[in-house]
């Protein structure tokens, strides 16, 4: 059975080092605050987005968050350094790549099942991991040159955890064909099939689009909107467990070391010819 959600007083916002936390008239903008590192999702990013999202699940004065990145980049995908702690790990790199594609299909979660509106608006780039955060929200603005790709088999790993959210948003075709070929794409390309709601050539479009959201947004009753969004999940199931073992297999998989250590090595991998 579907539960009501109830209004509350405002919640505190925690605070976040990795990101910026900009609440403006009811709407929450979740700024990735690493721009040096191209706003890679660090463990320290993924806990701070999940344990803000947790701390307004439950407040209806904030009608919907948005995700963006600091110095028009949105995000690169997963961070080097914890690629190169799963690569270095020996023995325990399974456990490794196992407990951070947990946490990684924990945040997707709750970009997905929060129930105030969420919206990807994508400057630059939005790789591998971010990717599945453009796809986990409830809409994805882009600006038409901004870049984007599942790059994991590329470097013998899979993209598990996003691989629900990218064929709930694109179809089983159009994920099939960016999953299984790592396929590069602009942002003009992900508004044609389908992927995008809104394009932008420039930045005023992209903020006007962004605040059109907003007012329509504004004019529908916010415990409706969660309650709605609860029917759109209700028979959406993701076994974000099963995921993680097939990614951290991969990861100690002769292809998956020899992918990793390309990529540091700035090499093509020995498949690659």
């Amino acid at each position: 059975s579907l539960k009501l959600y109830v209004r509350t007083k405002m919640i505190k916002l925690p605070k976040t080092t990795n990101c910026i936390l900009d609440l403006s008239e009811g709407w929450l903008t979740i700024w990735f605050n690493r721009p040096e590192k191209r706003n890679a999702l660090s463990l320290d990013l993924i806990n701070e987005i999940i344990l803000t999202l947790e701390s307004i699940y439950d407040d209806r004065s904030v009608r919907g968050i948005i995700f963006r990145g600091r110095e028009k980049f949105f995000c690169s995908g997963a961070d080097l350094e914890s690629l190169k702690q799963i690569a270095s790990a020996g023995k325990n790199s399974r456990d490794i790549a196992f407990n951070m594609s947990i946490r990684v299909g924990k945040l997707f979660e709750a970009i997905s099942m929060t129930p105030q509106i969420t919206i990807s608006s994508v400057e630059g780039a939005a790789m591998a991991g971010a990717f599945g955060i453009a796809c986990a929200t409830d809409f994805l603005v882009t600006m038409s040159d901004a870049k984007y790709a599942l790059t994991e088999t590329k470097i013998g790993l899979t993209p598990a955890q996003i691989a629900p959210y990218v064929i709930k948003r694109l179809g089983f075709s159009n994920a099939k064909r960016l999953m299984l070929m790592g396929t590069l794409f602009n942002g003009k390309k992900a508004f044609e099939m389908g992927m995008a709601d809104y394009v932008a050539d420039n930045e005023i479009e992209f903020s006007e689009q962004i605040n059109s959201i907003k007012n329509q947004v504004n004019k529908c009753a916010p415990t409706a909107i969660g309650v709605t969004k609860k029917i759109l999940n209700s028979h959406y199931n993701i076994d974000a467990e099963e995921a993680a073992l097939i990614f951290s297999n991969c990861v100690i998989h002769e292809e998956g070391l020899e992918g990793l250590a390309s990529f540091f090595e700035k090499r093509k991998p020995y498949w690659n010819k």
